[in-house]
């Protein structure tokens, strides 16, 4: 399993226990640092992932949603609660993909392979597939 992340403006594929050069940050000597911008996720069944964290919901994005529709297979709206957002999500794609919800109440944040693994369920339940599109996009609401 691999992510693109971003700090400093420059992006890196990393795996579990990769070790990164980045830019200066304001951190103590030998402290651990969380990078929290990830761009994308891919598991070993290859999965194509793109991905939207909202820096705002209201208003909601409906027309950045939207665009993905027509170039994605099906969305994962993924939430640290009950689905507040996955009936705007399916009201922004207007039945265009499939929209199913991965979330997590009491704030337990999801690890990164049961995400992986969320994906791979939703890509194994019969969605189209067009060659040219991402396999599938995450919709993000942490």
């Amino acid at each position: 399993m691999y992510a693109i992340i971003k700090t400093g403006g420059k992006q890196y594929r990393v795996s579990v226990g990769d070790k990164l050069k980045v830019e200066t940050l304001a951190v103590e000597a030998g402290a651990q640092v969380t990078l929290t911008e990830v761009l994308a996720v891919s598991g070993e069944e290859g999965l194509k992932v793109g991905m939207l964290r909202p820096i705002t919901l209201w208003p909601f994005p409906t027309k950045a949603i939207a665009a993905y529709a027509d170039k994605v297979k099906g969305i994962l709206v993924t939430e640290l609660n009950a689905g507040q957002m996955i009936e705007d999500v399916r009201l922004a794609v207007n039945g265009k993909v499939k929209v199913e919800h991965f979330g997590r109440l009491g704030g337990i944040v999801p690890d990164p392979d049961e995400i992986v693994e969320a994906l791979a369920k939703l890509k194994n339940r019969g969605l189209r597939i067009k060659k040219s599109q991402p396999t599938l996009f995450l919709f993000l609401n942490f």
